[in-house]
């Protein structure tokens, strides 16, 4: 993934308009801030002369206003710090709605290309250092510009000469800043990096702990973990290194300039060049325009930290999904269920084909099973029919209709898909199974839980259907969440019902009885199965043999079997292993 440095910085200005409220209300009361923190110097150097001159009257002039001065940056301050952190939050907030729902757009090619852990690190970690940093540049940088400016317009005015000398030490600070910023950039790229890959670790280990555990590799992701969280150790300890190397030259340099203006100074003093009082003003400003400097100096490396941040975070809202609704898409209404499947083409990587010349036609209402040897392109067909990838030639029609010219939501709100992996939301049973139809009643979760054989095992809870289960389902076993996720689909009630594997965990006797459930309350409908379950293939009305990403075979069961061809071949040997199991 590539993004132009222009081009995300673009991006970013464009969210900061969003929010131009705040933005110049934090400014603005930057400003004033800024201008109230100016007069006080310049006050209490004319105070010092008065108290020298033994002026009662002047001295109360001067001095008094300073009190009130310093409360009315400190509230002004207050205020900028509230609407700057407004709208660093604000960015922050409109950044992670995009991410969601472009990570929801992109296409399932996608996810498979690309790392959890780095995705969650970019739309978290990444967007905190983007809103850190625009939260100190409108209120910090611009007071600090500000200040620097004017605080430097006073000095000059009072003394060109100390002025000089007071700047010099301070301006070597950017020099220092500049050296600490070129060595810490790619440090801080790849921290961010391994950042992503420890995540992942974590994702990892937590998602598939069962397995983890199963095959005894706990050890194994141990180390695993351990080196990319030593490579962030020894990263971040280089970035401490240098920061330890920097800043204490910096602080070096801001007590040299308070020395110089008091060195120069004193000497124009005594030689009455230069009143006392103008000596303490060019010292306060000196103290001032020290914290600009140094605060440049944040500036700019945590810049650099914000636009490698950014940069991350805008490469992902840069990809386009790789299915896209056309402009004159419009809904679909699936009146019939016909499926239709045209010499259709698919590969994923662009080079190996998976699916080469497919064509068939699902009739209205018929229950087709799709069979094949492992790995011949049954699951990778059926995903192409809500279009969660689109093939590289050939045609797709529902209905007669293509389905690239049709809304995406209206298309897959029709078409009720249960994969063999069921993920299962970290939410009650019976919001698991709305979850397409939030809106559902208890009644209507009841029938469709049913209907997929779980409410006998729902009743039996405690809580029933209001009864938690835990982060993927851990708390339920592989049948009963490929059960639950029948049941989600009988609830949405759609026009054309998918059922990819979807009772591997299931056993024989259940899934016919499911499936004979199903088969009445789907009446009418067009059902495609993919099975590697003998028992399964005999019900259907027709059955689809595909081997090598092609159709080979098509007909009944009785049929097939006489032709004593690819599905007479693993119709046995499906057979013979099902028998081998009841056996055990």
């Amino acid at each position: 993934m590539y993004l132009s440095s222009k081009s995300y910085k673009s991006s970013l200005l464009k969210y900061l308009t969003r929010r131009s409220k705040p933005a110049l209300a934090s400014i603005a009361l930057a400003l004033l801030g800024s201008v109230m923190g100016m007069m006080s110097p310049y006050l209490a150097g004319n105070a010092i002369n008065a108290l020298l001159n033994r002026d009662a009257d002047q001295l109360l002039i001067f001095a008094l206003p300073i009190i009130g001065l310093i409360l009315a940056q400190g509230v002004l301050n207050y205020f900028s710090n509230v609407t700057s952190q407004y709208l660093s939050q604000g960015v922050a907030f409109d950044l992670r709605n995009d991410i969601y729902r472009h990570l929801q757009e992109l296409s399932l090619g996608f996810y498979r290309r690309v790392d959890t852990g780095q995705l969650i690190a970019r739309a978290t970690s990444d967007i905190d250092v983007v809103s850190r940093f625009l939260g100190m540049m409108f209120s910090g940088l611009t007071s600090a510009l500000f200040t620097l400016g004017v605080a430097l317009y006073f000095m000059v005015s009072i003394n060109p000469y100390v002025t000089l000398y007071a700047v010099l030490p301070l301006s070597l600070v950017y020099v220092f800043v500049r050296r600490f910023a070129k060595n810490a950039r790619p440090l801080f790229e790849e921290s961010r990096e391994v950042y992503g890959v420890v995540t992942s670790h974590v994702t990892e280990v937590t998602s598939g702990l069962k397995v983890v555990r199963a095959l005894n590799a706990s050890q194994i992701l141990w180390n695993r973990f351990k080196n990319s969280n030593d490579r962030l150790l020894g990263l971040n300890v280089r970035l401490a290194w240098l920061r330890a190397s920097t800043w204490p030259f910096v602080g070096f340099l801001s007590s040299l300039s308070a020395l110089v203006v008091f060195w120069v100074g004193g000497g124009l003093v005594s030689s009455g060049a230069l009143s006392v009082g103008e000596l303490v003003s060019l010292s306060m400003y000196a103290g001032i325009i020290t914290w600009p400097f140094i605060m440049l100096g944040f500036f700019t490396v945590d810049y650099m930290y914000a636009i490698t941040a950014a940069k991350r975070v805008f490469e992902i809202l840069s990809i386009e999904p790789e299915v896209k609704e056309s402009s004159n898409a419009v809904p679909i209404t699936v009146e019939r269920g016909e499926v239709e499947l045209r010499d259709v083409w698919f590969s994923y990587d662009g080079s190996k084909w998976v699916l080469k010349g497919v064509s068939f036609k699902v009739k209205p209402g018929e229950v087709v099973a799709i069979v094949g040897p492992a790995g011949s392109g049954k699951s990778t067909l059926v995903q192409l029919i809500p279009r969660f990838y689109d093939p590289q030639r050939g045609l797709i029609l529902i209905d007669g209709v293509d389905v690239r010219g049709v809304k995406l939501d209206s298309l897959r709100k029709q078409i009720g898909i249960v994969h063999q992996d069921i993920y299962i939301f970290p939410d009650t049973i019976r919001n698991n199974i709305a979850y397409g139809k939030p809106e559902a009643g208890l009644e209507e979760v009841e029938k469709a839980a049913r209907i997929a054989m779980l409410h006998d095992f729902i009743a039996q809870l405690p809580q029933g259907y209001d009864t938690p289960v835990g982060e993927r389902g851990v708390t339920l076993s592989g049948g009963q969440r490929q059960r639950l996720a029948i049941a989600r689909t009988v609830l949405i009630d759609p026009k054309i019902i998918i059922l990819d594997d979807s009772m591997s965990s299931v056993d024989a006797e259940t899934e016919k009885a499911i499936y004979e459930a199903i088969t009445r309350h789907f009446r009418g409908k067009t059902v495609i199965l993919i099975t590697q379950r003998p028992s399964t293939m005999k019900l259907a009305d027709r059955i689809i043999v595909i081997e090598d990403g092609a159709v080979v075979e098509e007909g009944r069961h009785e049929e097939l079997i006489a032709k004593n061809g690819v599905y007479a071949r693993l119709y046995g040997m499906l057979s013979t292993e099902a028998l081998a199991v009841e056996v055990r």
